[in-house]
């Protein structure tokens, strides 16, 4: 059985700090060795961190006086972030949901950044996923390293690097849900 914390904050940058507060909190309740504890805050912190300031910045939460909604789920072996506000959603390929079927089950590139490609994929009408694939051939020069820096954000990038699953769904009536699932190795139980 899962252990499950809601948090809802109002969708405004001066509660950034709290967001990422919260979020950190949440690893000491995960069981895992300390060393492992560390790292999985400072994960959690970064990720939810680009997610809340992604969603200030381009959502119409606040627009609609809602506020931002987190869901932290806690299993023995993973982590799953639901982090909810209201659209516009993602377009993909010139569609907004629900995407139309030809669109499903194929991957298109989305931003290039220094170390790979996110890509995303779309899963259904209302589902689209994303991920990260590492550069097989990490040597560029500088030059093209300046152009994709300043041409596309790093935020989903780093999202889609930390955890294991990264999806976006529609949910109805103008809202959004952000999934994010972390698999992690429980301690061991004693004998």
């Amino acid at each position: 059985m899962a252990d499950i914390i809601r948090f809802h904050v109002p969708c405004k940058i001066e509660y950034t700090g709290m967001v990422e507060d919260f979020s950190e909190l949440i690893s000491n309740y995960l069981q895992v060795d300390q060393q492992e504890r560390k790292k999985l805050a400072q994960s959690l912190r970064a990720v939810v961190n680009e997610v809340f300031i992604n969603i200030v910045k381009h959502s119409n939460t606040s627009a609609v006086d809602e506020m931002v909604r987190f869901q932290f789920e806690m299993g023995l072996n993973f982590i799953e972030i639901s982090i909810f506000d209201n659209g516009p959603g993602f377009e993909a390929e010139s569609h907004y949901p629900p995407y139309p079927p030809y669109l499903f089950g194929k991957k298109y590139p989305l931003n290039k950044v220094l170390d790979g490609l996110v890509s995303f994929k779309i899963l259904d009408p209302f589902t689209v996923s994303f991920i990260f694939e590492e550069n097989p051939d990490p040597e560029t020069d500088l030059e093209e390293q300046a152009s994709i820096l300043r041409d596309h954000g790093l935020g989903l990038s780093i999202i889609t690097k930390i955890m294991d699953q990264v999806t976006y769904s529609y949910i109805g009536e103008g809202r959004f849900d952000w999934k994010l699932v972390k698999q992690i190795t429980p301690n061991e139980l004693p004998t």
